[in-house]
């Protein structure tokens, strides 16, 4: 029976994150395909649409929306909506949890520290992997000397973790993905993969 319940939790531990990860997606782009699609079904004619339009039109939508909201003019509305949006009682905590990660991807992909897996000397010996979320904060060090980094320490097995601003000579680059050195901490470095190599140069 021990045999059986440890094939039993490896098969789980093999399929259920593949699983999850295609239900999401699946749950997502139907979703999608019904909002808009049921749209579009009102506007175009029954012979012409098709499967997917809906999908297709959101995937076009966001990216539309993606390049419009780079335009000077859009900026003060931006602030005018997220202005409201986070005075919106219960609202303004999704809202904010959700325009907050996202921008934190968007500055990952536009600038190459954002994001980036280091290794951080907290004292003595003893070291941690965080994540660069501000090469050049504006709280800078109370005797103004040294540059220095925000640096996010994720928790192992929970949601959440530390921002501390640290000087940038205690930062140590290390040659893994963002999502790899958040595997390895949130898993407690049970994670089987690549660990946190030290970065030459």
């Amino acid at each position: 029976m021990r045999h059986l319940g440890k094939s039993f939790l490896r098969g789980l531990a093999a399929v259920l994150p593949v699983a999850v990860t295609l239900y999401l997606v699946y749950v997502l782009a139907v979703g999608a395909e019904r909002l808009i699609g049921g749209m579009l079904k009102l506007v175009v004619p029954a012979g012409v649409y098709w499967p997917g339009m809906g999908l297709a039109l959101a995937l076009v939508a966001i990216t539309a929306i993606g390049v419009v909201v780079r335009l000077p003019w859009m900026a003060l509305l931006m602030r005018l909506a997220d202005a409201v949006m986070r005075r919106i009682p219960l609202v303004k905590v999704v809202y904010s949890t959700v325009r907050d990660f996202t921008d934190f991807v968007t500055r990952m992909r536009e600038h190459g520290d954002v994001g980036r897996p280091v290794r951080v000397r907290l004292w003595g010996e003893v070291e941690a992997i965080g994540l660069i979320t501000d090469s050049e904060p504006r709280l800078g060090p109370a005797d103004g000397a040294g540059e220095r980094a925000l640096v996010y320490l994720p928790m192992s097995y929970q949601i959440g973790g530390y921002t501390l601003s640290l000087p940038k000579d205690r930062l140590e680059p290390l040659e893994m993905s963002m999502e790899e050195a958040l595997r390895y901490v949130v898993t407690a470095g049970i994670q089987k993969g690549k660990g946190p190599d030290r970065k030459d140069g």
